[in-house]
C-alpha cells in the first residue's frame, strides 16, 4: 500500500527559527530551504510527499522543482487549509495517509477520516531536527571589515594574475 504524506507547508516552516527569520527577508528562499530539507527527508522515506502552501496568484508549482516532492499552492482567494482538506479526502483511499500540521481544525478533520496526524513541531524535531548544514552555518554571518578586506585582496590578486 502506498504511503502518502500531506504537509502544511507554512505551518512546518514556522517550526524553524532560521527559516522564520529568512521569511521576513526572502519568502521564496525560506520556502526553497524548507523544500530542500524535505527533499533530503523524502530520499530516506517511502512516502509520496505533497507540500501545500498558501498561494498568492504569482507563484506556480513548477517554480520549485524539488526531487521526490510535489509542491502545491492554493489558488487565490483560497488558503491552503481547504486544499489540504480536499487532498485528505482524495488521498485517504489511495494509501496510508499522514498529515503534518499543527492546525487544530485540520487535525480534527484528518482524524475523523482515520488519517494519521503528526504535529509540525513533532515532525520537525523527529525528522528534520538533525538537519544542519554545518558548513553553511559556520559562514552564515555578516562579514566583518577584516574578512571583506581579505576577500577583496584575494580577488585582486587573482585578477592581476590573469591580466
Amino acid at each position: 500500500m502506498k504511503q502518502i504524506m500531506i504537509i502544511d507547508g507554512y505551518n512546518l516552516l514556522y517550526q524553524f527559527s532560521d527559516l522564520r527569520k529568512k521569511m521576513e527577508r526572502n519568502l521564496e528562499g525560506a520556502r526553497e530551504d524548507l523544500l530542500f530539507r524535505l527533499s533530503a527527508y523524502a530520499k530516506r522515506s517511502s512516502f509520496e510527499i505533497i507540500v501545500v502552501f498558501d498561494g498568492d496568484g504569482r507563484v506556480k508549482e513548477d517554480q520549485f522543482p524539488v526531487q521526490n516532492l510535489q509542491v502545491v499552492f492554493s489558488a487565490l482567494p483560497e488558503k491552503a487549509d481547504p486544499l489540504i482538506r480536499r487532498l485528505i479526502l482524495e488521498k485517504v483511499d489511495q494509501g496510508y495517509t499522514t498529515v503534518i500540521t499543527s492546525d487544530h481544525e485540520i487535525i480534527e478533520d484528518a482524524r475523523s477520516y482515520g488519517v494519521a496526524v503528526i504535529t509540525s513541531q513533532s515532525f520537525a524535531n523527529m525528522h528534520l531536527g538533525s538537519y544542519v548544514r554545518e558548513e553553511e552555518k559556520k559562514y552564515d554571518h555578516p562579514m566583518n571589515r577584516d574578512e571583506l578586506d581579505e576577500w577583496t585582496r584575494l580577488f585582486q590578486d587573482k585578477q592581476k594574475k590573469y591580466e
